[in-house]
């Protein structure tokens, strides 16, 4: 049609010379035929998710990884986020297990050691992005550290393996590799689970029956595509499944065990935690297996019986968005709107995402991961400028702390290469810690509930989720800075694994407030800083004089500190996008 129009005034001209301009032939040459040019057409829109100043490569990089470092900043600017989550994509797996194993034996274990490895992949891996979606899937498919016994915490590298194997895979592969894990078979009771004996009245452990329909897959009640919850005729809400869904998958998990054990005492070999467990045919039940209108026939294999039942519970709609909302909420909106929802839990259905600027993410089969991140990190919400109620997340505590020591800490400092262990033993003492620590959440639950509405908060009287919130009172927030504080002053310590900061950048302009704070809000707020908190830090550095004496040094210092430990405590830095 744009052809069309342009091409309209020059045909009506040669129409008109052709019949002499309507005045006869008399043979004269008609006049000459001038045909403006159509304008150029406007360049194309920029892509939303183009990061065009260092501001938004920085919010970009905070948002969906671990730091904002000065060089990948520099890299990022300029570019589309896409093709850094195709960089990020193609990372490879951190290696927990083997890490684990060139550190300690079996016999040297210690709680402190197995969650250890899970910090140094967030604080020194260059696959943030991996990272960090190991970390989010821990929260999903929980399991806790907090009563295993040494031989059991051995495997958690194993453990950790397997949700970093799956981080950009299929949701149905992770189902499947959580369902076999020994230590998930550890924590919800399953492992060793036999078939039901009306003799003695024996049933079979409901415990991960339950669990992976109301935690890990599709939760309580019916879900629309936009995670909304459906209702029936009446206006209420329609539950998922019952206690008789729960009763007949139950039987399901049934004769799993060890792999290479004595399935009647219990026995478990060296390698027990570390390979998938097996199913024992003997004491699998061979009753017939109702559940979420899914029959399995009775005297089914038990292999064949565990993979009808997570097809079933795989096909189930309210995967896609139940799933992809706890995801988001782990990467960028603590409280999202049902309209982004909708559009992740596409992706997630779909298996597929293209981003504005043509980049194709995903296979294609339902429930890749790759796509479904991809979707939620090039949202238009995320890179619009444009903030509503709905947007944005609220930083965790071991988020912000992965955040300070990614953005400063010296490369060198932890030292991977010497085997010891001596540092993030356990973080979740709230008064003098951070109140939260990886793989040490206090139940199946997590640390706080996806559908948490903070009360007596600005966004609890929205009516907004804020899960976040529920670890945060004022002993956390005090013990949260304690910690933070602990980092800043390591100085040039030489203990082995403690990450010590690099503070020079700010050292070098510390006599000038106002450079020193655009530093730090560049570094830790990605230019979101407002103007009442910048001014307010300004003046604390400013209260601090610089002697011109041998204290020199030690005031520079000290207004750096002040500086970081304001800005970490703000909620500027609090709150991402």
């Amino acid at each position: 049609m744009g052809m069309m129009r342009v091409m309209a005034p020059a045909l009506a001209a040669l129409i008109l010379a052709a019949c002499g301009g309507g005045g006869g032939g008399g043979g004269t040459a008609p006049p000459a035929i001038i045909v403006t040019p159509p304008p150029p057409p406007p360049p194309p829109p920029t892509p939303l998710a183009e990061l065009e100043t260092k501001a938004e490569a920085a919010a970009f990089l905070q948002t969906a990884g671990l730091a904002t470092k000065a060089a990948d900043v520099d890299a990022l600017t300029g570019k589309n986020a896409s093709s850094w989550i195709t960089e990020q994509l193609a990372k490879p797996e951190f290696g927990y297990e083997a890490l684990m194993r060139a550190r300690v034996s079996i016999d040297d274990v210690s709680r402190r050691q197995s969650s250890q490895s899970m910090w140094e992949a967030m604080i020194t891996s260059d696959a943030e992005l991996r990272a960090r979606m190991t970390f989010a899937l821990s929260q999903i498919t929980v399991i806790s550290n907090n009563q295993f016994s040494s031989r059991v915490r051995y495997g958690l590298g194993t453990w950790l393996d397997v949700l970093d194997r799956n981080a950009f895979g299929n949701y149905r592969d992770l189902m499947q590799e959580v369902t076999y894990s020994p230590i998930m078979g550890e924590y919800l009771t399953y492992a060793y689970n036999r078939k039901g004996d009306p003799d003695t009245g024996r049933q079979p452990d409901e415990n991960y029956a339950r669990e992976i329909l109301q935690l890990f897959t599709i939760g309580l009640v019916e879900l629309n595509m936009d995670g909304t919850a459906k209702l029936d005729s009446n206006g209420n809400e329609i539950e998922t499944y019952n206690n008789e869904d729960v009763v007949g998958l139950a039987r399901v998990f049934t004769g799993l065990a060890h792999a290479g054990t004595d399935f009647r005492s219990g026995r478990r070999g060296v390698d027990a935690y570390h390979v998938p467990m097996e199913m024992y045919q003997d004491f699998h039940s061979t009753l017939e297996k109702s559940f979420l209108g899914t029959t399995i026939p009775a005297n089914t294999p038990g292999t064949a019986s565990v993979d009808q039942a997570l097809d079933a519970i795989f096909a189930h709609p309210n995967l896609a968005p139940f799933i992809s909302r706890q995801l988001i909420q782990r990467f960028t909106a603590s409280s999202p709107s049902p309209a982004y929802v909708g559009r992740v839990a596409n992706a997630f259905e779909t298996g597929a995402y293209t981003a504005e600027d043509g980049t194709a993410f995903g296979t294609g089969q339902r429930g890749d991961l790759s796509a479904t991140l991809a979707a939620i990190l090039l949202d238009d919400t995320v890179h619009d400028g444009v903030q509503d109620a709905t947007e944005g997340k609220l930083r965790e505590p071991v988020l912000k702390y992965v955040q300070l020591a990614r953005t400063f800490a010296k490369p060198d400092s932890l030292r991977l290469t010497i085997p010891e262990y001596n540092v993030f033993a356990d973080t979740s003492d709230p008064t003098r810690l951070l109140g939260q620590s990886p793989l040490k959440s206090p139940s199946v639950f997590n640390f706080y509930r996806p559908g948490y509405v903070a009360p007596g908060s600005e966004t609890g009287d929205a009516g907004l989720t804020a899960p976040e919130l529920q670890i945060v009172n004022q002993a956390s927030a005090l013990g949260y800075l304690n910690f933070m504080t602990r980092f800043l002053i390591q100085g040039d310590t030489d203990r082995v694994g403690i990450p010590v900061p690099d503070l020079s950048e700010e050292l070098a302009i510390a006599a000038d407030a106002a450079a020193l704070v655009d530093l730090l809000d560049l570094k830790l707020t990605a230019g979101r800083m407002n103007a009442t908190t910048r001014t307010a830090i300004v003046e604390a550095v400013e209260a601090l004089p610089v002697r011109d004496t041998n204290s020199r040094d030690t005031d520079i210092r000290s207004r750096v500190r002040i500086a970081i430990l304001m800005t970490v405590g703000s909620a500027d830095f609090v709150a991402l996008n």
